[in-house]
């Protein structure tokens, strides 16, 4: 069988554009569409969401640690009650800040 070398050239061409439409086209397709996990709260939610009140009282090395288990998805820099648990830890030794966090 001779192959003639237009049928060559038109064989590379399309096989090209095929590997170019591919890196372009289709990967950045796959990698940037939204995935949805059940269940998954929005970041958008988690950001903007009312947190849990201080307490009236300050806590027990116990209750805050039940508190810093029950908040466990709450950031102590917007939950009043996480960041009361989270100190109250910190003052018993229990748990310590990272470098650069202010009460």
């Amino acid at each position: 069988m001779n192959v003639s070398e237009l049928e060559i050239t038109v064989i590379v061409v399309v096989g090209t554009l095929a590997l170019l439409a591919t890196v372009f086209w289709l990967l950045p397709w796959l990698v940037d569409r939204p995935i949805e996990v059940p269940g998954a709260v929005p970041v958008g939610e988690i950001l903007n969401r009312e947190c849990h009140a201080a307490p009236q009282v300050p806590y027990t090395v116990e209750q805050a640690h039940r508190v810093m288990q029950v908040r466990i998805h709450c950031d102590i820099a917007t939950c009043p009650d996480k960041n009361a648990a989270f100190w109250t830890m910190v003052d018993s030794g229990r748990a310590t800040p990272a470098v650069g966090v202010e009460r």
